[in-house]
């Protein structure tokens, strides 16, 4: 597994002594033999390798409470742990398993949570780097993943953690998830690109009517990115970090509208949808605008130590909103 980090300032490290207490309270016994590394998990929380009396474990802490974050973000970490629950008990999918929650403050004053550990290396660091017929296998079984999650129904469209987006159609709810990236993007002078706030959100509503044909909402999981599959022998051997969960259309789920020019075949038979109609793709575009405008504006929040850190998504986000323009003018 890798442990080169990249920092933020939402990243709540610890000093070991502290990390010991937690890793005490959690095996419910004094640790004779403790060791800690950092780790790369993520740009939002902090994450450990924790090796104690012989046990490996991953143990996540989310940001300090002195930390804002983006609207969509808060109680992102409690969401993880509910979704590690919810699909061990539902669905089988190689993932980690949620073993401690401690949301008591008592230790430190933000909640943290241990899971197991899974073997291998992320795809975005291995090296060398896999094959690409190994990666497609790996995109296949992503698929596959896919579908079981999405195989669960929402009661809703909306945020997990935030009961203030949940919303009855998908419009709606697409609609108050830019929103907040706009007031999160005011709030630290964030340039949005391309497009006026008051035109995009335009651009949205006039596609009510397509975005509501989704209109049974399921759990999707909107960042199985490469960073987050972990590899063994050429193997997809886990997926981690189950935060970015949303109650939404399955077609907002990550690999239908990743950076390639179009979806990986490999994980379109894995899912089981090679085709989409016109309607489809629009949605998608959506879902890649409002995916690329996060990590547009997650820059003003993260104070990260490469100040161009995700420079390269301007450009993305603006192809994507020229696509959805084509597309819209195609009628």
């Amino acid at each position: 597994m890798s442990t080169e980090v990249v920092n933020s300032s939402s990243k709540y490290w610890q000093k070991k002594q502290v990390l010991k207490e937690m890793t005490e309270r959690a095996m419910g016994k004094t640790v004779e033999c403790f060791t800690v590394t950092e780790l790369a998990g993520g740009m939002c929380n902090a994450v450990y390798l924790v090796e104690a009396d012989g046990r490996k474990m991953v143990l996540k802490i989310a940001p300090s409470p002195s930390v804002t974050l983006m609207r969509h973000e808060y109680d992102s970490l409690l969401t993880e742990a509910k979704m590690l629950k919810i699909f061990e008990e539902k669905i089988q999918i190689p993932a980690p398993k949620m073993t401690y929650l401690d949301t008591t403050k008592e230790i430190c004053d933000a909640d943290y949570f241990f899971m197991s550990f899974v073997e291998g290396e992320s795809l975005l660091t291995i090296e060398p780097k896999p094959e690409d017929r190994y990666i497609g296998e790996c995109k296949r079984e992503v698929g596959v993943i896919t579908r079981k999650i999405c195989s669960i129904q929402a009661d809703c469209f909306g945020v997990p953690a935030l009961k203030e987006t949940y919303r009855e159609n998908n419009c709606d709810f697409m609609l108050c998830l830019f929103q907040m990236l706009i007031e999160d993007a005011t709030d630290r002078n964030v340039s949005i690109p391309a497009i006026l706030p008051e035109e995009l959100l335009s651009l949205i509503e006039c596609q009510r009517a397509v975005l509501n044909e989704a209109e049974k909402p399921c759990y999707i999981h909107t960042d199985t990115w490469e960073g987050n599959l972990m590899m063994k022998d050429n193997r997809l051997e886990g997926l981690v970090d189950f935060a970015a969960i949303l109650y939404g259309d399955p077609l907002m789920s990550h690999d239908f509208h990743d950076f390639s020019p179009e979806p990986r075949r490999e994980f379109l038979e894995g899912y089981g949808k090679t085709r989409f109609t016109r309607n489809e793709r629009i949605r998608i575009t959506i879902y890649k605008m409002w995916q690329r405008l996060g990590m547009i504006v997650e820059r003003g929040y993260r104070e990260y130590e490469d100040e161009n850190q995700y420079a390269w998504v301007l450009g993305e986000f603006e192809k994507a909103v020229e696509e959805l323009k084509e597309l819209i003018g195609d009628e």
